[in-house]
C-alpha cells in the first residue's frame, strides 16, 4: 500500500536580483527534508541534497515558478508543489550603504 505525502517548497525570499542564488528547501508534510527531489524553474532544475536543500541562479528578470516533484517509490507517493519568484533586474535593485560623490 502506497502513502502519498505533500512536498512544501520553502524559499528564503519571494524577490531577489538576478544573478544572486535562490535558497529552495523541500520537505513532505511531516516537516521531514526530501533528499533528491527535482527543483524545476523554466529550463533549469537542480536536486535537493540530503538536507532537502538546492540553490537556483536566475540570470535573467520575470517572474519565475518553481515546481517541486519527486518520483514515487514503491512506498511512497508524492505530491508536487509550486510557487512564484519575481528576479529583478539589477537596476531596479535599491543599493544601500554606498556613498555618492566625494
Amino acid at each position: 500500500m502506497k502513502v502519498e505525502r505533500s512536498l512544501a517548497l520553502e524559499i528564503s525570499r519571494r524577490e531577489l536580483p538576478v544573478g544572486r542564488p535562490l535558497t529552495v528547501r523541500v520537505r513532505d508534510n511531516r516537516n521531514q527534508p526530501v533528499e533528491g527531489a527535482i527543483v524545476e524553474a523554466g529550463s533549469k532544475r537542480k536536486r535537493t541534497d540530503e538536507s532537502g536543500r538546492c540553490k537556483i541562479t536566475f540570470h535573467s528578470p520575470g517572474f519565475w515558478k518553481l515546481i517541486a516533484v519527486k518520483s514515487p517509490t514503491d512506498r511512497v507517493a508524492y505530491t508536487p508543489d509550486a510557487t512564484l519568484v519575481r528576479a529583478l533586474p539589477r537596476s531596479t535593485v535599491a543599493r544601500t550603504g554606498r556613498r555618492v560623490g566625494p
